[in-house]
């Protein structure tokens, strides 16, 4: 089979990528304190606390005041990142956080260190998920000049429960979009009660059960609950002859098992001879 050429949209905001939250920025306006790390991970058990540390530099000439407070997130099947009110989702941990100190100043290129401590409950029962969001204003707003803001970061934080790895999930539907050039789009979802990642081959086999078209999908994350579609676009110049075809999608997301899906369609011998007339 010769190389192909495809690509595939896989519309995520990674989980533990970076993520600049502007709260209220207009153009031109850069935010001075600058976080690290940008993501918190934490292996807990019933009942169990664990304490990390989140390092906040006054990048700026102006002394600033820094606050944290806690928030949900949530991502669309299209990858749209939601920030939402605390204790929104049903997984949630912001109630789980307590920061020292939440609230404080910093003068110009001071560094301090913020204990995050996430204490889980009696009963844990899956992974739990939130955010940290760290704003910034000046400490002397009248003595700026031009329109205050207040801009910051947003910190992801993931707790993983150490008691179980319920894994699972599952293709919940396959379409074909398009069929000259093909277009595919798969939709997943992660079912069980962990994050996991995932990875998955896609081919379109003939009648006869040879493969005419393979692509591979790049690992993506999802946590539980999650939605999560692919796009397969090719851009081969050579079509499919017409006939019957079948899509066959299979996906590791790291559970005891593979999950498969598949679905026929046909492509018509109209579309050909429509296509050779239109030339």
């Amino acid at each position: 089979m010769n190389p192909r050429r495809y690509w595939i949209k896989s519309s995520l905001c990674c989980l533990f990528g970076i993520l600049f939250l502007t709260l209220i920025l207009p153009t031109g306006v850069n935010a001075e304190v600058s976080v690290k790390p940008l993501s918190l991970r934490f292996q807990l058990g019933d009942g169990e606390t664990e304490t990390a540390t989140l390092n906040v530099h006054n990048r700026g000439q102006q002394p600033t005041k820094v606050t944290l407070r806690p928030a949900d997130w949530w991502r669309t099947p299209e990858g749209n990142l939601q920030i939402l009110p605390p204790g929104t989702r049903d997984k949630s941990s912001a109630d789980w956080l307590i920061f020292s100190p939440a609230e404080f100043e910093l003068g110009p290129d001071e560094r301090i260190e913020v204990d995050v401590e996430a204490a889980a409950p009696e009963e844990i029962d899956g992974d739990h998920w939130s955010m940290v969001l760290v704003t910034e204003e000046p400490v002397n707003p009248e003595e700026s000049s031009g329109m205050q803001i207040s801009v910051g970061y947003a910190v992801k934080i993931l707790i993983e429960d150490t008691n179980k790895e319920a894994r699972d999930a599952k293709i919940t539907n396959i379409k074909v979009q398009n069929k000259d050039p093909l277009e595919v789009v798969i939709t997943f979802e992660n079912t069980g009660k962990s994050y996991i990642k995932t990875t998955g081959m896609v081919e379109v086999r003939n009648l006869q059960g040879e493969t005419e078209r393979e692509f591979e999908i790049k690992e993506f994350p999802t946590l539980p609950g999650e939605e999560h579609k692919i796009t397969i676009n090719e851009t081969e110049e050579e079509d499919l002859s017409p006939g019957q075809y079948y899509i066959i999608a299979q996906m590791d997301f790291g559970g005891e098992h593979l999950i498969q899906g598949g679905i026929p369609f046909e492509v018509e011998q109209s579309r050909t001879n429509d296509k050779g007339a239109s030339q």
